[in-house]
């Protein structure tokens, strides 16, 4: 079985779409000794791909990148159209609107562009409409990464109950392991504060950091009992006014890391008090259970896929709520909040992983013959 795996989202920003893609094909690359892969790069092949240049099984191909809407929509189109594969995996975004297939499988991880549409720019919202559309009639599976995603799947989409698998995200091995880094270095190399509560997503409306923000600067000097409030993450869309504030954000405790290095995450999360999530919408939420991995404490907003996800591991707070996140703060920086052992979380977090999402992709992969 030849089977084509679309890896051209690696290029561009790395979030958790492009950490699903990379997982679930390395993992599937370890288990699938018996197929054949085409796997597709822009640019250059990933670096954690160069290994298997020397495998007979795989073959990476590199395609060039003028415009980026042409190169989805056009030269991706041209590639795959021509292919005899027998399976066509788009583990990150939805294949180009003109293929035609009966053997794709395309990802969708959630339905933000129907569900919170005022947190895109609005080219982007009607693009997603009309490529999940597209994919919802024209792919002969849909995977998504939640049973909330598959609901809200399956009211927008209105495709058939069968049409959609649910396969979990999993926590990268990596992010189990800080014994062999250097803390202090890495504290100097963020200009992290001694004591701090953290928050890692991309800085965009939907993930409601602007909210934990004004929240923890309403905090008394008592209520703050001295930890500062770190938040890490890519910078996306919409937040140019949350920007500006930085200056004045840091003179009221709140420190802005950027984009963090996986290799440095673990330490971030294990020299955290606790971690706060306070996102309106996701489709799934790894960062949490990356947390937990180090025995973490988590506190999160009570959206439903939390709840799914996490269940009674972490500290709910009710959905941009200002006094709620402000008295689970306080209990929690004052030590009134009783969490989850370390263990617990970690043996919890370690249920989630890639080898399993590659499992039942696997499956997947043996129906479609």
């Amino acid at each position: 079985m030849k089977i084509v795996i679309d890896l051209t989202s690696l290029a561009d920003n790395f979030s958790g779409i492009e950490r699903m893609a990379l997982n679930i094909t390395k993992e599937l690359l370890a288990i699938n000794v018996e197929y054949t892969y085409q796997l597709y790069f822009k640019r250059e092949v990933y670096p954690e791909f160069l290994e298997y240049q020397k495998d007979s099984r795989v073959e990476c191909i590199v395609l060039p990148q003028k415009s980026k809407l042409w190169f989805y929509q056009v030269t991706l189109f041209l590639v795959f159209v021509r292919s005899d594969a027998d399976v066509f995996f788009f583990p990150a975004f939805p294949p180009p609107f003109f293929l035609r297939k009966k053997n794709m499988i395309s990802t969708i991880q959630d339905m933000g562009c129907w569900d919170c549409p005022k947190t895109m720019k609005k080219h982007m919202m009607a693009y997603f409409r009309l490529m999940y559309w597209k994919c919802a009639w024209s792919s002969w599976k849909i995977v998504t990464i939640s049973e909330f995603s598959k609901n809200r799947i399956l009211k927008y989409l209105k495709a058939a109950e069968n049409k959609v698998e649910v396969v979990y995200l999993g926590v990268s091995p990596e992010m189990f392991d800080c014994s062999s880094r250097d803390w202090e270095r890495i504290r100097e190399k963020y200009r992290l504060p001694k004591k701090y509560m953290m928050c890692l997503s991309t800085l965009e409306p939907r993930k409601n950091m602007a909210f934990l923000v004004d929240v923890y600067c309403s905090l008394s000097k008592s209520e703050k009992n001295g930890c500062s409030l770190v938040l890490s993450g890519r910078k996306g869309w919409k937040m140019e006014h949350f920007l500006k504030k930085i200056p004045e954000m840091k003179k009221k405790g709140v420190y802005i890391t950027d984009y963090v290095e996986n290799k440095d995450l673990p330490l971030l999360y294990q020299h955290a008090e606790f971690f706060v999530f306070t996102s309106l919408y996701e489709g799934f939420g790894i960062p949490p259970l990356e947390a937990m991995a180090v025995g973490c404490p988590v506190v999160c907003s009570d959206i439903d896929v939390a709840k799914e996800i996490l269940g009674d591991k972490v500290i709910y707070f009710r959905s941009n709520d200002r006094e709620s996140l402000k008295s689970v703060l306080v209990r929690c920086l004052n030590g009134k909040e009783k969490f989850p052992s370390k263990n617990r979380l970690i043996d919890y977090s370690r249920r989630f992983t890639y080898r399993e999402a590659a499992e039942k992709m696997k499956v997947l992969f043996e129906k479609i013959k």
